[in-house]
């Protein structure tokens, strides 16, 4: 299975237990430089032996590795004693034992194994958990890919294009787009704050799909679908891209309890705007598109709108080009400063009972 994000765990307890042995016996490959192995459980009579292994130290001597795979989403102290009780009966010498498990393992647990290992005189085997799974895997693309599908190659160049593709987008965009001689003025300095949108050669954009078809046509998007074509605002520009106000012509609008969750409205015939255990507050709805999700774009318009044109990839939100959409207290109608509503307390709150 591959995460849906490179920082979700990998989950090892998908594996085939064999395919789990497999991929173990490529890490002790790659992090043991000059070990030589010998896969004795895929022979299936491993006497409680997944992977022998010899390798030869600076001194010259060989030692003898056993190395014990165990796939499993959980691992008690008992199962580790009993691992080392079954390879210490097989009566195979070894020098060094290795127990690699597909979950985590308790300091409890591990401390059980230690006593346990002292008990009987023989030497405190290695663990490799899921922790040390996951790193290692990392530090080898090709293993990683061989396990999971997950081709981290391709993905870092993916986004090394992504990069500079965006990073080229946002120089010639804000060359053209930002009013230079405004923002350098001292003048303007209380414009830019309390309207950031002025910085702008002008406050309207045009946001348009590169596979747009229905812009000057006429023909609206079909029904259910987000409009590949569509008139909006800037408003600012943020680390990764142009800020634009969305809802601007009929406004936008949060409640809130008591305990400061919120959820925004965006019609006047919402139930929770007429509630009195919510406090209405006037919101500016913000959407973010960043430089990489945007492909190109005509500063003056054309024949139609005399406005900027964005052409976009619409892959972000909800087949959308933002990669966030945000709201904001609209000071203009409060006279507060214009704090934005906490993300993290953003809620739905259910229907009255």
């Amino acid at each position: 299975m591959q995460p849906t994000k490179t920082t979700n765990r990998l989950h090892f307890s998908d594996l085939d237990p064999l395919r789990f042995e497999d991929i173990c016996f490529m890490l002790v490959n790659a992090k043991c430089k000059g070990i030589k192995l010998e896969h004795t459980g895929r022979t299936g009579n491993d006497s409680g032996i997944d992977i022998k292994g010899n390798i030869t130290l600076p001194s010259g001597k060989s030692d003898v590795w056993i190395i014990q795979c165990k796939r499993q989403k959980s691992i008690s102290g008992n199962e580790l004693k009993v691992i080392v009780d079954l390879i210490e009966a097989s009566g195979v010498s070894h020098d060094k034992l290795l127990i690699i498990v597909s979950c985590d393992v308790s300091k409890r647990n591990r401390e059980i194994l230690e006593v346990h290992c002292k008990s009987r005189g023989i030497a405190i085997p290695e663990i490799w958990t899921a922790t040390n799974l996951e790193t290692y895997l990392y530090e080898y693309p090709k293993i990683l890919k061989v396990a999971f599908g997950i081709d981290k190659e391709k993905e870092i160049k993916k986004n090394v294009q992504r990069l500079n593709r965006g990073l080229k987008m946002k120089e010639r965009l804000l060359k053209a787009i930002i009013d230079h001689k405004f923002i350098k003025a001292p003048a303007n300095g209380n414009s830019l704050i309390n309207k950031p949108s002025s910085k702008f050669i002008c406050e309207e954009v045009y946001i348009r799909a590169v596979d747009d078809i229905t812009y000057g046509t006429g023909v609206s998007s079909p029904s259910g679908t987000f409009n590949t074509s569509y008139r909006t605002f800037f408003h600012d520009i943020y680390f990764n891209g142009v800020e634009f106000l969305l809802n601007a012509g009929i406004g936008s609008f949060v409640i809130m309890d008591d305990d400061g969750y919120w959820e925004p409205v965006h019609t006047f015939s919402d139930p929770g705007l007429k509630q009195a255990k919510y406090k209405v507050i006037p919101a500016k709805m913000i959407g973010r598109i960043p430089y990489h999700r945007i492909v190109n774009f005509i500063k003056d318009g054309d024949e139609y709108t005399s406005c900027p044109h964005l052409f976009c990839q619409f892959d972000g939100l909800d087949g959308m080009p933002y990669e966030e959409i945000y709201y904001k207290e609209d000071h203009y109608k409060t006279g507060g400063i214009g704090w934005d509503f906490d993300r993290k307390m953003q809620t739905v709150f259910g229907p009255e009972s």
